[in-house]
């Protein structure tokens, strides 16, 4: 063996010595800081949060959950976060493990979709010890004070690949700025039913008084939504656009992607597939009657394992068809939009950005964004638009369209029939405050 080849065998095993030696130091300067602390390693008090976002002391870092995750070698925990993406601080897990207190180095992913925000989603990735099977888990900073950790209850405990407990799981994020769409959400909940959705989860910054009869309504009478809490507001400073430019902030349109990602974990085995749009968007079958039946189609020719994006189809709202038999006066008082008044929609042109949403496989998926699966280790197919559409219903996208450009299409029509009766039998059952004589 040549003197050069000496030479480069030894540097290697010197940097290899050092980084080991920095990651034992990093590991274990928790440890230290606990006996520097006084607070005995050995028991497990958990101070238990009930704020959706925890603050990391000594970091600018928030935690929303912890998660089993048992699609790693090793078994492990990954603990949904925002995070200040210039941030370098070391972070670390601290497991509840039959009362005994371990900890594991936090290994950071900064989530690409932050539209280059200060603020972005990201998870931490913490191996489990040996010898411990963790209730609940914290996320540390190295400058932490033990009497003020907070705890959260670790989900996902047991994984399953069948017998979910409901087949179709709708994730609509963030309702924020008063939201008071209210016949739209209701006539979306209907369609929803219709289409196979059994679970509607909607995080929550701030809604009407109207808004909330109607997830009232929905969460503790038809048993459909579950309403997360999501002030965000109160912690960030927190934009209404998907650009800084737009509208400054330092967290991107109230938190949407964090809220996805939340929601993809809570859900990955809870429900076959997970469907992520907004209340204004339908994810409709063409030839099929629900969503069922669409993905038995898609099953055949994809497998069990894929992902199906639908395309944008946008309706402009500007464009209302008035002599439209829908037009109902009993519905003229309540405030929101009417999907069936919006059959004109925007042809889609060859080079375009992509703002479709997504059905997917929650289980085959670590990264989600808004219009797109970021990392998964299955694939995404765009399905097309003879098998499936998403219907949208909102504001002029292209404003250089005039109304002889759009394109006519009544695919939502042939629904209206049931979601009628529907929509009419909820509304007759709530107590709208707007309605009030």
């Amino acid at each position: 063996m040549t003197k050069k080849n000496l030479m480069k065998i030894s540097l290697g095993l010197t940097l290899f010595t050092m980084g080991y030696v920095i990651f034992i130091t990093q590991e274990w300067s928790v440890e230290q800081l606990f006996r520097r602390k006084g607070w005995a390693k050995d028991t497990c008090g958990p101070n238990l949060s009930t704020d959706p976002f925890i603050p990391i002391q000594g970091s600018k870092t928030f935690l929303l959950n912890a998660f089993f995750e048992h699609r790693t070698h090793n078994m492990s925990l990954r603990l949904i976060s925002i995070v200040w993406r210039p941030e370098k601080t070391i972070h670390h897990c601290l497991l509840c493990c039959q009362d005994r207190l371990f900890t594991s180095l936090a290994k950071r992913t900064i989530h690409n979709s932050h539209f280059w925000f200060p603020y972005g989603t990201g998870d931490f990735l913490c191996d489990i010890p040996e010898d411990c099977e963790p209730t609940h888990a914290g996320l540390v900073s190295e400058d932490f004070d033990p009497e003020h950790v907070s705890f959260v209850p670790i989900l996902n405990r047991v994984p399953r690949e069948s017998s979910f407990p409901a087949n179709f799981t709708v994730c609509l994020s963030t309702m924020f700025g008063g939201y008071n769409n209210v016949l739209q959400f209701v006539q979306a909940m209907e369609m929803y039913r219709l289409l196979g959705a059994q679970r509607v989860v909607v995080y929550k910054t701030n809604c009407s008084c109207d808004m909330e009869e109607v997830l009232h309504y929905y969460e503790d009478e038809v048993g459909l939504v579950e309403v997360v809490p999501w002030p965000i507001d109160t912690h960030i400073k927190v934009s209404s656009s998907w650009l800084a430019t737009k509208s400054p902030g330092d967290l991107h349109y109230y938190g949407q992607i964090p809220a996805l990602n939340d929601c993809l974990y809570r859900n990955m085995y809870q429900t076959k597939y997970l469907l992520l749009h907004d209340p204004d968007e339908i994810i409709l079958p063409v030839d099929n009657n629900t969503w069922g039946e669409l993905l038995s189609t898609l099953e055949i020719k994809y497998g069990n394992k894929a992902n199906f994006y639908f395309e944008n189809n946008v309706f402009p709202i500007e464009e209302t068809d008035e002599s439209s038999r829908f037009n109902f006066s009993e519905w003229a008082t309540i405030p929101g939009v009417n999907f069936l008044l919006h059959v004109l929609r925007e042809p889609i042109l060859k080079s375009h950005y992509t703002t479709g949403k997504l059905i997917i496989n929650p289980r085959t998926v670590f990264e989600i964004s808004v219009h797109g699966v970021k990392r998964q280790n299955s694939r995404t197919v765009e399905v097309s638009s003879h098998l499936g559409r998403l219907y949208h219903i909102r504001r002029r996208k292209n404003a250089k369209l005039k109304s002889r450009d759009l394109v006519r299409d009544e695919g939502l029509l042939r629904f209206a029939p049931q979601m009628i009766r529907k929509v009419a039998n909820s509304l007759r059952k709530m107590n709208l405050p707007s309605q009030k004589q």
